[in-house]
């Protein structure tokens, strides 16, 4: 219903195909090169969650 088209059609602003970046990670993986494998792979940033969520995951 609604969900679907606002994902489609307003939350989804991009599409990138990473196969080849998904290769290049794997193969320097297989070879034992984790460092620069590692500074290939997007930055991770932690979601903003208040304690109110967290108290509520937490049980």
């Amino acid at each position: 219903g609604e969900a679907v088209r606002r994902y489609a059609d307003e939350w989804t602003v991009s599409i990138r195909d990473v196969t080849p970046l998904a290769h290049e990670i794997h193969a320097l993986v297989n070879g034992g090169d984790l460092d620069p494998a590692t500074r290939l792979l997007p930055q991770e940033r932690p979601y903003p969650s208040g304690d109110e969520l967290l108290a509520h995951l937490r049980g």
